[in-house]
């Protein structure tokens, strides 16, 4: 079974057991026969896109950031919806992928975290896949401190409230904990979606712009 497919039913929907010997997050909503095996946290997803779509417009000097968050929001989307061969990593990839481009557009590492950025992870996860959570943890710690070391206003407290509140709805809502009831409309795993997007979107639309090297579109 290849590292595609190690979190998938024989019926190509994931299977509770094997997602859990993974070491991946079990993200509570009951998995499906239909096309979206779980129909809440996969059209939640559908908000990365949007949002993405917003700071493209809104701040073109910010487009990787937008592109990055599309790439999100289509990944997260196919692991939650019809979770293809693929999905996980693909999911796994672009989450990684916005976590190193927030940080990084606009400063001197610029050009590494547009598309080698992500080649450069597409191949970290394909060879290490069982390290995201890790992974995960580190690259949002990084983020958090550098956009704090960057700015200490209400344009990067505000997001990164949001962000911290609605990461721990979603972990109190995850398979096991207290919040989790798998048939509910109300997913947190989905609010953590709706309120993960809204913050980024509010970071790349508010923040000034790194003093370390000048404004570049693109």
């Amino acid at each position: 079974m290849s590292i595609f497919d190690a979190a998938r039913g024989v019926e190509g929907r994931r299977d509770p057991a094997n997602i859990s010997a993974t070491g991946h997050q079990v993200d509570c909503e009951r998995i499906g026969e239909t096309w979206l095996g779980q129909p809440v946290n996969s059209l939640s997803a559908l908000v990365f896109v949007v949002c993405g779509l917003v700071i493209t417009t809104r701040r073109p000097e910010r487009l990787w950031v937008g592109v990055a968050l599309m790439a999100t929001g289509i990944g997260s989307f196919l692991f939650h919806g019809p979770m293809p061969a693929g999905s996980q990593w693909a999911h796994d990839v672009t989450l990684a992928w916005i976590l190193v481009a927030v940080p990084g557009v606009g400063t001197r590492w610029h050009e590494w975290v547009k598309l080698p950025g992500l080649i450069l992870l597409g191949a970290f996860f394909a060879l290490a896949s069982g390290f995201a959570e890790p992974v995960f943890v580190i690259l949002t710690a990084i983020s958090i401190v550098v956009l704090l070391k960057r700015d200490r206003s209400l344009a990067t407290y505000g997001p990164l409230t949001l962000l911290v509140f609605t990461a721990g709805l979603g972990r109190l809502g995850a398979t096991g904990w207290p919040l989790c009831d798998p048939d509910s409309l109300l997913q947190p795993h989905a609010v953590w979606h709706l309120g993960s997007a809204a913050a980024v979107m509010w970071w790349a639309l508010a923040a000034p712009e790194p003093t370390s090297r000048p404004a570049e579109a693109g």
